[in-house]
């Protein structure tokens, strides 16, 4: 198995820059790309195909909770 491709989801930049270092310190892990809002997170999702999204359930736009629920037919859901 290749990397593990993430994508991580939040409206703080403070928060993405902690994440960022924390998956990045696993060597099959990348963090293939990131998003501020659910909005964001679903166009990423689309284009990108993660195999995780790290999402925040609480941001402008369309909530974390509400952008998790969508269906791309992907084989991995959690």
């Amino acid at each position: 198995m290749g990397s593990l491709r993430n994508l991580v989801v939040d409206d703080h930049e403070a928060i993405l820059r902690g994440v960022r270092p924390l998956l990045a310190s696993r060597t099959d892990w990348f963090v293939c790309g990131e998003a501020r809002d659910g909005v964001e997170a679903v166009e990423k999702v689309k284009s990108m195909r993660p195999d995780l999204v790290l999402m925040d359930i609480s941001m402008p736009r369309m909530e974390g909770v509400k952008g998790g629920d969508f269906n791309l037919g992907s084989e991995h859901c959690l």
